[in-house]
């Protein structure tokens, strides 16, 4: 009887484990580069935030200007509405009114509604 020697076959639990560390270490590599993808979206939502603080700050400071620049505006027709009508009393308390305005600007306060 002729005895034959079979060949070892690689043992199953060495071939799971391996499999087991790769997929773990799979794992482990897209969480990290998942929480890099999360950072970098933080970031860039950050960026966004501020520049809306500008932006909101700056439409608010266009507003008030555009508000500013229509009381001089008004101002101004009064004035020559009432030089037109000879009523140079009122042409120079608007005139007074109008530089008390622009005063106030200069000085970095705020321009009000005048009368």
């Amino acid at each position: 009887m002729d005895l034959m020697i079979k060949p070892l076959a690689p043992c199953r639990s060495v071939s799971k484990s391996r499999h087991r560390k790769q997929r773990i270490f799979k794992m482990k590599t897209e969480r990290r580069e998942t929480m890099e993808r999360l950072k970098q979206i933080w970031q860039k939502f950050v960026e966004i935030e501020s520049e809306c603080r500008r932006l909101k700050e700056e439409t608010m400071n266009i507003a008030s200007q555009s508000d500013y620049n229509q009381i001089r505006i008004n101002l101004m027709l009064r004035i020559l509405k009432a030089r037109q009508d000879n009523d140079f009393a009122r042409a120079d308390h608007l005139t007074r009114l109008l530089r008390e305005e622009m005063k106030k600007l200069e000085q970095g306060g705020k321009a009000g509604v005048v009368g």
